[in-house]
């Protein structure tokens, strides 16, 4: 009798611990749940243990958007309620769209056609202003979040500019400017500071070719894509080398997400590299991507833009798309 009320003792342990254990399960998974519900940010940023493990876990495809011809910049909303989208044949638009990927309206500059514009790249200043640069008018276009255009800026510098990257960083636009012999970087203050320039035309460290993308992480470190020269150079703010990355065929797009991750877009090798940026060289995490036709394979990608989520957003320029990818 002793074996068995032993026995029965260990059940009814074993069945209160399982309930507890239950219990405990349930309520962290509403209390996941409910994060996610009211900050829209990934599981990641709330377990640090799942943090660290994420930094080696590729996003997956989730769907396109079709509906503009040759996309080359595409800029989204911190929401991912709105995204921008430049296409570099047809009408020649920016095309904007809401997060499921309805077309909502197209735009462009005053007075010009398809023949007369090309529009670049594009991006989003802290008051949701549209930020575009054209590439055959040497121009950067503002207009408001509902594609009604303001104003074009003046070239910031006194020799003039061929603005072609855009990217917002707090309150400085970085711009990559290729005039014929400079090819540079320029930062733009929205307080109205001076511009800051550096870099110049040629192959050497600290020189650029065709400079497509630049843009700063939290500790002042500026990546530029040096598409032509197949690296991403690192300068600080005062536009003195770092260091390099080498080893792309074409880099384009860069963007830098909430986890510190450095994205670059090669166009020719078909695919993303993702890197860990926090280090002071970054270190390849992995890549995702390869050449095709079909979901999650890019033909000639081009720039990438990343929402609050962590959602990406990639311009898959032959393919006539943007691809949306997640973790």
């Amino acid at each position: 009798m002793g074996l068995f009320r032993l026995i029965g003792t260990w059940h009814s342990r074993a069945r209160g611990l399982l309930l507890v254990s239950g219990v405990v399960l349930l309520a962290a998974t509403v209390t996941l749940w409910g994060y996610y519900l009211a900050t829209r940010k990934p599981l990641t940023a709330f377990v640090p243990a799942a943090k660290a493990l994420s930094a080696s876990i590729k996003p997956h495809y989730l769907f396109s958007i079709y509906g503009v011809q040759q996309p080359l910049g595409v800029a989204v909303d911190p929401s991912g309620e709105r995204l921008y989208v430049t296409e570099s044949d047809g009408e020649r638009l920016v095309r904007a769209f809401d997060g499921d990927g309805k077309p909502l309206f197209g735009f462009a500059p005053p007075k010009t056609s398809p023949a007369t514009r090309s529009p670049g790249y594009v991006a989003l200043d802290g008051g949701g202003r549209v930020f575009v640069s054209d590439i055959g008018r040497h121009a950067v276009d503002i207009y408001d979040a509902g594609g009604n255009y303001q104003s074009s800026m003046a070239p910031a510098l006194k020799d003039g500019w061929a603005p072609l990257g855009l990217r917002f960083v707090g309150g400085t636009l970085y711009l990559t400017d290729i005039t014929e012999s400079k090819h540079r970087v320029v930062a733009l203050p929205a307080d109205g500071s001076a511009a800051a320039a550096f870099g110049k035309q040629g192959q050497a460290s600290g020189e650029l070719s065709f400079p497509n993308s630049a843009i700063a992480d939290g500790d002042g470190r500026v990546y530029v894509g040096d598409s032509n020269n197949g690296r991403v150079q690192v300068f600080d703010r005062q536009g003195q080398v770092l260091n390099l990355i080498p080893g792309f065929s074409l880099p384009r797009g860069l963007a830098i997400d909430a986890e510190q991750r450095l994205y670059v877009v090669d166009a020719v090798a078909q695919e993303v590299n993702v890197f860990d940026a926090s280090k002071p060289q970054a270190e390849l995490l992995f890549r995702f991507g390869d050449f095709g036709l079909g979901d999650g394979q890019f033909n000639y990608p081009n720039d990438i833009a990343i929402d609050a989520s962590g959602r990406l957003y990639i311009a898959d320029r032959a393919s006539n798309r943007v691809q949306v990818w997640v973790y």
